[in-house]
């Protein structure tokens, strides 16, 4: 009895080996496959300081540490000069906007934020315009002043991580084709 049951599992298992590997056949077959930091051709980056031509201050720092961030993520090493890849990045358009207000007070914005990136690959460029956070970042605005440019700071930086997850994206499709 205990000869048929071993067996029985045997069976059982090279099934489910068999379905595991009919499976992943399929699936490649179909042409799919991952994308990720291991398709790109470079190893490091130079991001060349952020441009910020709204008058919102700090948000060159903010977009900066989130680039870098995200391409160490991504294992991209991040240099100061001599890389293999350069970045510049340009922060075109800053905009609050109201999203609820109750009795003319306003108690949630939006924050729109716009980015020009141009990347220079041993000499060729490619420029990726007016990119924005693929989700809408808000931020309450009720509570005292103080509270309020906390709130308001945070959701900046989210943005800024938000747009740095989006270009990089960007990068790794570009050089997945």
């Amino acid at each position: 009895m205990n000869n048929e049951q071993n067996k029985i599992r045997g069976l059982k298992f090279l099934f489910f080996l068999l379905l595991i590997i009919n499976y992943s056949l399929f699936i490649v077959s179909c042409g799919y496959h991952m994308i990720g930091s291991k398709l790109l051709p470079f190893n490091s980056i130079t991001i060349k300081q952020v441009q910020n031509k709204t008058y919102e201050p700090g948000l060159e720092e903010k977009l900066h540490n989130a680039l870098s961030k995200e391409f160490i993520s991504q294992g991209i090493e991040v240099q100061r000069s001599g890389s293999d890849v350069e970045i510049e990045a340009t922060i075109n358009n800053f905009e609050l906007g109201s999203i609820g207000a109750i009795d003319d007070k306003i108690k949630e914005q939006s924050i729109i934020m716009k980015v020009y990136i141009k990347l220079v690959d041993h000499g060729d460029i490619t420029e990726f315009k007016s990119m924005e956070s693929p989700i809408k970042i808000t931020f309450q605005t009720t509570g005292t002043v103080t509270e309020s440019v906390a709130h308001k700071e945070r959701a900046a930086e989210k943005a800024c991580n938000e747009i740095a997850k989006e270009i990089v994206g960007r990068i790794i499709l570009k050089y997945a084709k």
